[in-house]
């Protein structure tokens, strides 16, 4: 049986812990992602450092995936 859940990242170690107890009767499925790590010798870079501060400096302009609606 698979299944999917979603965890809060608040709760992610204890959920990691409990599944890393139960190793032998479960096993962990990641779905393939594309992701690749950037470096400082990459265009994007200066794009991603410069968002990470907007994104500190003004955390009322970005919202969380349960603030959209899918209606």
């Amino acid at each position: 049986m698979q299944l999917t859940i979603d965890i809060k990242e608040s709760a992610l170690d204890k959920v990691m812990y409990l599944l890393n107890n139960l190793k032998s009767d479960v096993k962990i499925i990641n779905n393939p992602l594309d992701i690749e790590v950037i470096n400082q010798c990459d265009e994007d870079y200066r794009c991603i450092v410069d968002g990470r501060k907007e994104r500190d400096l003004h955390p009322e302009n970005y919202g969380t995936i349960n603030d959209v609606d899918w209606d």
